[in-house]
């Protein structure tokens, strides 16, 4: 499905929505989640892999992902704590 350009847009869309979100700090968990899922697709999409298949580059990137998340990094580098006091997050939790 590669090369299609509805495709080829919907992708780009998330991840400008995963990056804006990572980089603000707001809604990590959601962000966090999405782009370890997407990385760890896109890692899938090359399967067999042509260097070591357990320290690619996509699998590091959705461990950190996973570790930033974990640990609240939204909180002590970016905008999570003011997303976190919001009426709308506070009714929602899982939008922290």
């Amino acid at each position: 499905i590669a090369g299609n350009a509805f495709v080829d847009v919907l992708f780009m869309t998330a991840l400008l929505g995963i990056g804006m979100a990572l980089i603000l700090g707001i809604g990590m968990r959601i962000a966090a989640g999405a782009g370890a899922l997407l990385t760890v697709l896109m890692w899938t999409a090359v399967l067999p892999p042509a260097t070591n298949p357990f320290m690619d580059d996509h699998l590091v990137y959705a461990a950190v992902l996973v570790v930033l998340a974990l640990m609240g990094a939204g909180n002590t580098w970016g905008l999570g704590r003011r997303w976190a006091a919001t009426p709308v997050v506070r009714r929602n939790t899982w939008l922290t």
